[in-house]
């Protein structure tokens, strides 16, 4: 594709705008449609994750080196408290940091969301704004989760005046399947429950949540609180390309079927994207070498979670607690290993076929 020509992007979000970035500082046009009235519209200033476990190169100098650069309110948290099922706390610390806090909406001036849209508007991106597209007549899709949701999510944000903390609550009566996480950070707490299954328990486990979070911590009032819902989608593409149109971040599928955290799959698939239209190289090339071993290893990782309940989440509290170094515990629960090839080969005809037909899920 010449670079006469304009590059049109379905979707303003993370990584709608990451490839909107790389293409128009390599030389391109670029036009970005997005249906609601700006960037950041489904979350209300609550923090979310960027994992920093599921490669060896931190998840800031990968961002980096597709040309992106963090301007973003970023905390990074290299400790964190982690409860098993009886809610038994241990503290899990690491020489690295585990994830990177950020801020995700437009009510905070330094939000992910509103960093990427002021870079790409620097390096002149043209956003066009309250407009539906078909994903046929665009170049890239970036439109979110498509498809049958695989994880649900509910929380609150609300304001505190304790110190920095994160923590991760593994319960079944919080978060059937998933997990309760607690986040603090300059003043502002979210508090979320993630649902692998019984989604229709989502609001009485956030509930059930807030109550434990209270006791927990001596609290019995959440100042200015704010609810709000999302939900999570994954697939295996058999192609990353339709028609033409390459489909990126969880629009494609490229999320964590395990755990969840998806932004840095969704800048990844975005750089790889804008490197095939800039190369005129194959994108399902790129996407399959860098990221399908960790896709695949996610849905092992999260089939053991589910089958074996309890004892999975024990094993993950106590590797995590009792390990000087926990991130290489994550980073193998992410290498796709000989046991993880094992495992997906059953897993995937018994369990997942449904996540390796995208095509059906998202045309």
């Amino acid at each position: 594709m010449s670079k006469e020509s304009e590059i049109t992007i379905a979707g303003a979000g993370p990584s709608g705008v990451t490839a909107a970035i790389i293409l128009a500082k390599a030389g391109y046009r670029v036009r970005v449609f997005e249906q609601r009235s700006g960037v950041g519209g489904r979350f209300n200033d609550d923090f979310q994750g960027l994992e920093n476990w599921s490669r060896v190169e931190d998840v800031l100098d990968e961002i980096k080196a597709l040309g992106i650069e963090p301007t973003w309110w970023c905390r990074p948290f290299s400790g964190m408290t982690v409860y098993d099922p009886d809610l038994r706390p241990i503290e899990v610390g690491s020489p690295r940091p585990l994830f990177y806090m950020v801020r995700r909406g437009s009510s905070h001036p330094a939000s992910l969301d509103l960093a990427l849209l002021n870079q790409a508007r620097d390096v002149g991106v043209e956003f066009v704004f309250e407009k539906r597209v078909d994903s046929n007549t665009v170049d890239i899709v970036a439109t979110g989760p498509k498809g049958r949701p695989l994880a649900v999510a509910a929380g609150v944000t609300f304001t505190t005046d304790r110190e920095d903390y994160a923590c991760a609550i593994l319960n079944n009566a919080l978060a059937p399947s998933g997990y309760v996480y607690f986040l603090i950070a300059d003043g502002q707490a979210t508090l979320a429950t993630v649902l692998l299954k019984s989604f229709t328990k989502i609001h009485k486990c956030l509930d059930t949540s807030i109550d434990v979070i209270k006791q927990l911590f001596d609290t019995t009032e959440l100042s200015n609180v704010k609810r709000w819902m999302a939900h999570g989608t994954f697939s295996i593409p058999q192609s990353g390309e339709r028609n033409g149109t390459l489909w990126v971040g969880e629009s494609a599928g490229f999320q964590d079927c395990f755990l969840g955290f998806g932004i840095r799959n969704a800048t990844v698939s975005a750089g790889l994207a804008a490197q095939s239209i800039i190369q005129n190289t194959s994108y399902d090339e790129l996407w399959r070498t860098r990221l399908l071993p960790h896709l695949k290893a996610s849905v092992v990782n999260r089939v053991i979670y589910e089958k074996l309940g309890n004892p999975a989440k024990r094993g993950l509290w106590l590797m995590m607690g009792k390990n000087d170094h926990p991130e290489r515990f994550l980073l193998w629960l992410y290498s796709y290993s000989a046991i993880h090839r094992m495992i997906y080969h059953f897993v995937q005809k018994r369990h997942y076929d449904s996540l390796a037909q995208a095509d059906s899920q998202q045309t």
